[in-house]
């Protein structure tokens, strides 16, 4: 997806470090291009924000707070971010590094529902990650198959990652920015937990555990436990129905992990699995021969050089909604 916003970016050399090449994803309120490292030649993309947004205080705030994040958190499984700069206009931009790898989202599309050995692997993996966002003080908020990319290390190990913390809750968030989003909902409808469905800011990472377990239904079935007619009836039924038992969909789910997956997407946030750490625990279990696992599934992608595409599958993932 191109864009005619910030053409004047395009070919130029920003901040004297970086030549600013195509755009090659974007999204509600960004814009995401590739570009080169002018002192070693990487390829980075950058992410900026669109034009009209550019004195959004709010959305500004959002931005830098993902920047923040991806120093705080120190994980293999976040995308690293090299620099933060201004534009011209004051508004932040990141240069992140270029992925070139297969998203959750698009695996499925290309190959239909994992296995329960697989969804047990690229779960066990999440949690990981989402335990050490967790710890650091964030919430996502935007857990989904977009957002989960799938690479093949060298030697065939599987590597996960876990994009754009464009929308990310902070427990240091001041009051008044709190205050702001009450009411709105923040994530994709699809996957939002009960209380991002009634707009409440003050969620927990019981909120991305809940995204987590719609992310696992469908990687397992190939459908989603909630849908609707339109956004506000999708909400509606999140918050009021509970999700169908996996089970009734796709037989052959084990007792355990039909179990896990029906506490990760209880209404009741008491009722859910309590952290992303206990997940891993729970899955731990259900992996056996987790090294052979993970180097079959890694087999299956298509990234880098397998692509037909060798655009950055990240690109889509990195701009905010």
């Amino acid at each position: 997806m191109s864009s005619d916003e910030r053409a004047e970016l395009r070919g130029t050399l920003l901040d004297g470090r970086y030549r600013i090449g195509a755009c090659i994803g974007v999204g509600g309120t960004g814009i995401v291009f590739e570009a080169t490292r002018i002192v070693d030649g990487a390829s980075v993309v950058i992410k900026t924000m669109r034009p009209r947004f550019a004195d959004n205080t709010d959305l500004i705030r959002r931005m830098e707070r993902e920047a923040e994040v991806y120093e705080r958190v120190v994980h293999p499984g976040i995308v690293p971010v090299y620099d933060v700069g201004r534009l011209a206009d004051g508004s932040p931009y990141l240069v992140m590094k270029r992925m070139r790898s297969e998203s959750l989202s698009q695996l499925l599309h290309r190959t239909g529902a994992l296995s329960c050995a697989e969804v047990a692997v690229v779960g066990a993996r999440l949690a990981a990650i989402l335990h050490a966002v967790h710890a650091a003080g964030y919430v996502h908020r935007d857990i989904k198959p977009e957002h989960v990319l799938l690479d093949r290390a060298p030697h065939g190990k599987l590597e996960v990652r876990l994009l754009d913390f464009g929308v990310c809750a902070s427990h240091d968030a001041p009051p008044d920015e709190k205050a702001r989003e009450r009411g709105r909902v923040y994530g994709t409808p699809n996957y939002v937990s009960p209380e991002q469905a009634a707009g409440e800011p003050n969620v927990d990472a019981r909120a991305d555990l809940f995204s987590l377990g719609v992310t696992l239904f469908e990687a397992r079935t190939g459908q989603l436990p909630f849908q609707g007619r339109n956004a506000t009836d999708l909400l509606r039924r999140i918050l009021t129905t509970d999700a169908p038992p996996i089970q009734s969909i796709s037989s052959d789910v084990s007792d355990e992990l039909a179990a896990l997956i029906g506490s990760l997407l209880s209404r009741r946030i008491q009722d859910r699995i309590p952290s992303a750490r206990a997940v891993s625990r729970a899955l731990a279990p259900l992996i056996r021969d987790r090294a052979a696992i993970e180097h079959a599934f890694a087999s299956r992608l298509l990234v880098g050089g397998d692509r037909r595409d060798d655009r950055t599958t990240a690109s889509r993932g990195i701009v905010a909604a």
